[in-house]
């Protein structure tokens, strides 16, 4: 397994082994909250997602994965909706 940097927004940086697409550590490491422009290895999620996976062997496996574009459109569609809903029950 190669071991490799992940780099996020904030500055943390996390040295990691990389099996396939996860990365594995000794343990659980305190992910920032912002998972906004993470830097691995030179490529760049622009809006990351942490998938926790199961461990086996008493380590801590994880995966970064690119939240896509519809998903992003939908969450902001809805976070507007209710804002208009509140905006309208305020005005009755």
């Amino acid at each position: 397994m190669e071991e490799v940097k992940i780099i996020f927004k904030d500055g943390t940086e996390l040295t990691v082994e990389r099996n396939g697409s996860s990365f594995i550590t000794d343990e659980k490491p305190t992910f920032p909250e912002d998972l906004k422009n993470i830097t691995i290895e030179g490529q760049t999620i622009s809006n990351g997602r942490i998938i926790e996976c199961a461990s086996v062997d008493g380590r801590y496996w994880f995966a970064i994965t690119e939240i896509p574009q519809d998903e992003l459109d939908k969450a902001a569609y809805d976070d507007a909706l209710a804002e208009l809903t509140e905006l309208i029950a305020t005005m009755m």
